[in-house]
This record gives structure tokens, sequence and C-alpha cells, in this order.
């Protein structure tokens, strides 16, 4: 997928992702590639998001960036973690989106 198409499927709404089968965490996606990442546990995370190729990255507060390849049709993808062009074995599939804002609470995150 590249970060164009990626662009027009994942801007103004929030997708759900999961692993092996579990809830994982959940995603929002604003204009000027920034997104906000919440964890199962409820825990947020500030970002922003580019295309390298055919890769997605991200980039949450002073973290290293994080590149995905994204796999598959418009609902239904897997995004399998990228190391030096090489894949982790860490991958997340795509469940469902929705247009909901997440709901981060604090100072540090929001759109």
């Amino acid at each position: 997928m590249t970060a164009e198409t990626f662009e027009r499927f994942a801007e103004g709404r929030t997708l759900y992702f999961s692993r092996d089968g579990a809830p994982f965490g959940a995603e929002q996606y604003f204009a000027g590639r920034r997104s906000l990442w919440q964890f199962e546990d409820g825990s947020c995370e500030e970002g922003r998001w580019w295309g390298e190729g055919r890769l997605i990255c991200f980039r949450y507060g002073e973290a290293a960036s994080q590149c995905w390849r994204f796999s598959g049709g418009p609902d239904d993808f897997v995004a399998e973690s990228m190391r030096d062009g090489i894949e982790t074995g860490f991958a997340l599939r795509f469940s469902h989106a929705d247009d909901r804002p997440l709901a981060c609470p604090g100072p540090k995150v929001g759109s």
C-alpha cells in the first residue's frame, strides 16, 4: 500500500488492530499525516507518519521510527513490522474502522 493510498483510506478515521485474534490497539488519523495511537490498556501516544517506498513509517515522541508493510485488500489487510527491509515477525491485522475519536485524556494527547 502506498502512502497516498493509506492516507486516502485512513485520514479522518480510527483504525482498529488485533494480534493473534485479540484486540491490540487503535489509531486515529488526522490531516497532515498526524496520528494518535491508543494501546489496549488505554494509554495513548501522539505520532506522525510518512511513506518510505512501499512502507508506512511512524514516529511517536522521541522513540525510534517504526516501519510497516501494509498488504492485502482495503477491508482486510495486515501490517507487518519491518526493520532494515526485513520482516520482524510482528504483525497486526486490521479489524475495522470508524469515525469516532479515541478517548485519550491528558495534556499530551488529542487533536
